[in-house]
């Protein structure tokens, strides 16, 4: 009778028990099947299961089929010219390489409305999706885009920046407040540019330019008056104080007024030069023959120097020789990390040296990499570009430039126009960035 009476309480405490198993904190391991636990493998990320939904093959980013990559009208693959050919065999070479993967290339303005950074900064806005992959843009530019997140850091998904294989100021186009924003492709720096029938005998120093008298153009009313400030430079003058604000220093600044109103007694600058804005009515101006030394853009005189000019770099000066020069690089665009990886990929493959070597001779640039001029067949220019490149300043940063340039460009004009003495311009100049 008491085993009964046991047996059923037992069988009216396992019944209540299932009949409430809902609602209790019950641990019945013999009930609850093992939730596998998942292994990435080398290359892949893992997944985080969602609470209560098991992950799927919709859940993983889709494969990478495709790459878009904005690139200025010089660069547009169906150009018929040299460069553009072996562009365009490079991005189908890439595309051979990767399984097939298509390059699309789209062709924006290099600068202004519609060009690369305007488009860039109004897809970012209105239509994200659509964002280039890589994209080629100005070191000007692409200081904007980096400061605007329009563009993405590169730390983690590449060395090459941290090769030695690159020219000092090349490798500071890459790099904004310690960051590297870029892989730069081509080059460029100011240099003479001169026609020696006519000189005769080549002046070799600033003090034989005056001496003979010969005529020197530069843009003297262009706002970020570069040739002066390469000049301040090399006399040793700061353009940064040690809270990186803009500066002007007195002395070495009145050593650049004083050689213009040198050069203005001597015939070799002139009041006319207030008229030239850019580097490009400078070159115009020596293309058509109206003068015969020039400071300009080295990528001026490679893509359309005329047979009877010559290059050389600019003068030493006491405190030594600085050129200033900026370029182009590839950046990456896309906001999606599994699109990044493989941009990376393309804009690594575009500046190999191999490939720069041969790109930036058809281009007509300064390659920013040592090795890739190595690869010129031209020794004689070979030797000048490298003397240009290794004296050569990366261009100050636009928030410099813009507090900067326009007070040495108006100093430079009074000097030309014999307005005003060299020391009290220097003075001047220096305080008047001492208001702003």
């Amino acid at each position: 009778m008491n085993r009964i009476i046991k047996l059923l309480a037992v069988g009216l405490v396992l019944g209540l028990l299932l009949s409430s198993c809902e609602s209790l904190p019950i641990d019945l391991p013999w009930l609850t099947a093992a939730t596998p636990t998942l292994t990435p493998q080398s290359g892949e990320q893992a997944l985080t299961p969602t609470p209560g939904v098991s992950p799927t093959a919709e859940d993983a980013p889709e494969p990478v089929t495709g790459l878009v990559i904005w690139v200025p009208p010089e660069m547009d693959p169906d150009l018929d010219t040299e460069s553009s050919r072996i562009f365009n065999n490079r991005l189908q070479l890439f595309s051979d390489l990767n399984n097939g993967i298509e390059v699309e290339v789209r062709v924006k303005a290099l600068s202004g409305s519609g060009g690369l950074l305007d488009a860039l900064y109004a897809t970012s806005t209105a239509a994200p999706e659509a964002l280039p992959d890589v994209i080629a843009l100005s070191r000007a530019d692409l200081e904007t885009a980096a400061l605007k997140n329009l563009v993405f850091p590169l730390e983690g998904l590449t060395e090459i920046p941290d090769d030695a294989d690159w020219y000092g100021f090349t490798r500071e186009m890459a790099l904004l407040q310690g960051g590297t924003f870029g892989l730069p492709f081509a080059a460029d720096s100011l240099a003479l540019v001169y026609r020696p029938s006519a000189l005769g005998e080549f002046p070799t120093s600033w003090t034989a330019l005056l001496e003979s008298g010969e005529a020197l153009a530069f843009p003297a009313d262009s706002d970020q008056a570069l040739f002066p400030l390469a000049f301040y430079l090399a006399e040793g003058g700061l353009i940064q104080d040690t809270q990186r604000r803009p500066m002007l220093e007195v002395d070495p600044l009145t050593e650049v007024f004083r050689f213009l109103a040198d050069g203005v007694e001597a015939g070799t600058f002139s009041e006319n030069l207030t008229q030239f804005q850019t580097t490009g009515q400078v070159w115009n101006t020596f293309r058509d023959g109206q003068i015969d030394l020039v400071v300009t853009w080295v990528s001026n005189f490679l893509q359309e120097g005329p047979a009877d000019a010559a290059l050389a770099p600019l003068y030493p000066i006491s405190e030594g020789t600085v050129s200033l020069g900026t370029g182009m690089a590839w950046a990456v665009a896309t906001p999606q990390p599994e699109r990044q990886s493989l941009a990376v990929d393309l804009a690594e493959f575009l500046v190999q040296t191999d490939f720069l070597s041969e790109w930036s001779n058809a281009a007509g640039y300064l390659p920013p990499r040592p090795s890739s001029l190595e690869g010129w067949q031209n020794q004689s220019l070979r030797s000048t570009l490298s003397q240009v490149a290794l004296m050569t300043q990366l261009r100050p940063s636009n928030d410099i430039l813009t507090a900067i340039g326009p007070i040495l460009r108006e100093g430079v004009r009074q000097i030309l126009l014999g307005a005003v003495d060299p020391a009290q311009a220097a003075q001047v100049a220096v305080e008047s960035l001492g208001t702003q």
